[in-house]
């Protein structure tokens, strides 16, 4: 077995990549390889495919944690919008109140796109989404807050 962290140095760290479970019914990450998170640099990979188009598939084996209580109000993940991908982050409460986006349940998020800030927010608004792709990439996120 190859652990994760060391099949970096087999492939482009700007290679487009879907982390999914072995069932390929759960995907866990997709984008570039550099923008995979940190929590899966120990998960072993169990088998890989690259697409005519370049794209690498990844089987891992993930070991999981005990979320704390904070781990489960953050969430991150990557949402492709037009022709942009973002990698995001953000801190969801169980309710809403006056700091969440809209008075809504996000009070911090953090949207990225080619490594630079497209949109932040943290109990207010410190670089507003300035373009349709990122304007349409917090939708998509506001809409996951009802989930």
């Amino acid at each position: 077995m190859v652990k994760l962290e060391k099949f970096y140095d087999l492939i482009s760290r700007n290679a487009n990549v879907t982390l999914t479970n072995p069932h390929l019914d759960s995907v866990y990450f997709e984008g570039k390889a550099k923008d995979i998170p940190d929590d899966f640099n120990d998960c072993e990979v169990t088998d890989f495919t690259v697409s005519n188009e370049g794209d690498f598939l990844f089987r891992l084996s993930v070991k999981h944690r005990q979320k704390t209580a904070d781990d489960r109000l953050w969430h991150e993940g990557t949402v492709r919008v037009g022709n942009s991908i973002f990698h995001y982050w953000y801190k969801q409460y169980e309710t809403g109140s006056q700091f969440g986006i809209d008075g809504g349940r996000i009070s911090k998020l953090t949207l990225k796109r080619d490594d630079k800030i497209a949109a932040n927010y943290d109990r207010g608004w410190d670089v507003e989404p300035a373009d349709e792709d990122t304007r349409g990439a917090l939708e998509i996120i506001l809409d996951r807050e009802n989930w």
